[in-house]
């Protein structure tokens, strides 16, 4: 049976973090400088575990910096304004063994249950196993496809807090 637990960063001991920060660098989405300072700074950290306590699957939900926010719509030529958007969900990683069980899925439901009232953004690669959770869980593609500093296309989704408040 998988377990997940959500946390606040300074709740979580330092192995912990670092087991989440191999784990994302390990999903090769992210650049690695200064991602121990970002996580650090996230509002939420979910922890997916396998029944021995190995971590096989992560995410977050972050309130980043208006430059990295502006940016990020700037460049996939959004049409809503970036400041209506203020939390991101990133770092929706799972370890290669245990991809195709819908994982995301169940990683970002759950996070979202932390941002019910808020708008919510996210960047991913333009993949089509990753379209699927994305729609799954309320969120439409807004803008155009750019590049990333690695070379892939990203896609900027967008999940409006208005579509679930009922």
């Amino acid at each position: 049976m998988l377990r997940s637990s959500i946390f606040l960063p300074p709740d979580c001991t330092a192995q912990a973090l670092a087991d989440f920060e191999r784990l994302v660098i390990e999903g090769g989405a992210v650049n690695p400088e200064g991602l121990t300072q970002r996580i650090r700074n996230a509002s939420r950290l979910l922890f997916l575990r396998a029944p021995d306590d190995q971590l096989i699957g992560a995410g977050a939900l972050k309130h980043p910096r208006p430059e990295y926010r502006n940016k990020v719509f700037a460049d996939a030529r959004a049409t809503v304004p970036a400041d209506e958007y203020p939390v991101e969900l990133g770092w929706v990683v799972v370890a290669k063994s245990y991809q195709g069980r819908r994982l995301s899925t169940r990683i970002v439901s759950e996070l979202l249950t932390f941002a019910k009232n808020e708008n919510i953004f996210a960047t991913t690669r333009a993949d089509e196993r990753v379209l699927s959770f994305a729609f799954d869980c309320g969120f439409k593609i807004n803008g155009k496809p750019f590049p990333s500093g690695n070379g892939d296309d990203l896609v900027l989704y967008l999940r409006n807090s208005q579509d679930y408040l009922r």
